[in-house]
């Protein structure tokens, strides 16, 4: 049970975190031209996902997870007290989501060994973070004294329920064709991050659909590593990628199709966490940038406007992307239970 609370925790706190970033630049949205808007995005995203790896890779160097965690939530509060600051605030909010996604995901998966699930469980209330940042920065009022006061409960509550454990990285080694694996699992990701930039919906911009749409994001992340620990990586894995691509496609304009499209495509997102987590051994915080990383690469074209109008070419580009994506995890999975078997024996 107080694993469970742990987790809780930390899966709040990122929802929190990601509340707290998109509602601050949405707001500046408001306030700025369209040219700062871009630069307040790229700055965004460069520093938040960007820095992970870096961050990651000293917090597994120094064991600084649990202080990450403190100081990702803190920073935020700092940045939207300063607000009115444009970029500085930004930059500060931003430099403590790097570190929270660093500290909290690794916590996240040292609690449960040998797990993909608490990966989904941690990084799946993201989503429902980034849909109440742009809802709540469109209102009236404002809501950052509301968010600052959540932030500030949940850092009492976290450092209450961690500030006597003692928490340590697993020791594994790094799989010695750990290059080749990492290498798959990242075009993996950076398939998985392309095609969701260019997905199509007619429906989507109104905001029932788009609570629907968010719920099935979740849910997809959260019991994605979950039913992947039960039946097996490559059975929900690659059933996930390919059954959702014909639903996203038909939920081009039917909305039911694409909810649950949305929801099976991203099983995937918990099992390559995990798989490159576990390929890097000690190394858990720098593998959690590199999908981050690696998924910023990935949405950068749609961030400078590039889109696919409906059409053969649309169609062809999603298809052919998602069964590379499906041969290529079967593969990392073949691979993973290889080096499994090895250090078994």
């Amino acid at each position: 049970m107080d694993r469970v609370i742990k987790i809780f925790l930390l899966s709040i706190g990122h929802l929190v975190i990601d509340l707290s970033g998109i509602y601050l630049i949405n707001v500046q949205y408001n306030n700025y031209d369209f040219s700062l808007i871009v630069l307040f995005f790229l700055v965004y995203n460069l520093i938040a996902f960007g820095l992970q790896p870096f961050v990651g890779f000293y917090a597994d160097m120094k064991n600084k997870y649990f202080m990450f965690v403190l100081l990702g939530l803190l920073l935020p509060i700092v940045g939207l007290l300063l607000i009115d600051f444009g970029i500085i605030a930004i930059i500060i909010l931003t430099i403590g989501n790097a570190l929270y996604h660093v500290g909290g995901g690794v916590i996240s998966v040292n609690l449960y060994p040998n797990k993909a699930a608490p990966a989904g469980v941690f990084v799946a209330p993201g989503a429902i973070g980034v849909f109440l940042g742009v809802y709540l920065a469109g209102k009236s009022m404002s809501f950052t004294p509301i968010i600052i006061a959540i932030s500030s409960i949940l850092i009492l509550f976290i450092y209450i329920e961690f500030k006597d454990s003692v928490i340590e990285n697993n020791r594994k080694n790094i799989s010695s064709n750990f290059v080749l694996i990492v290498g798959l699992i990242l075009i993996v990701i950076g398939i998985r991050g392309f095609i969701g930039s260019i997905l199509l919906f007619t429906w989507g911009d109104t905001l029932p659909y788009q609570i629907l749409l968010v719920s099935s994001i979740f849910l997809g992340k959260f019991f994605g590593g979950i039913l992947g620990d039960k039946f097996g990586f490559k059975e929900i894995g690659i059933f996930g990628l390919m059954v959702s691509i014909p639903l996203l496609l038909l939920g081009y304009s039917i909305p039911i199709l694409g909810l649950f499209g949305a929801l099976f495509f991203n099983f995937t997102m918990a099992i390559t966490l995990f798989l490159i987590i576990e390929n890097l051994g000690r190394y858990k915080g720098f593998a959690f940038g590199l999908t981050t990383l690696t998924l910023v690469i990935t949405i950068l074209p749609k961030s400078f406007g590039f889109s696919m109008d409906i059409g053969f070419v649309y169609y062809m580009a999603v298809i052919l992307l998602a069964i590379i994506g499906s041969y290529l995890l079967f593969k990392i999975v073949l691979l993973y239970d290889i080096n499994n078997k090895i250090i078994k024996e």
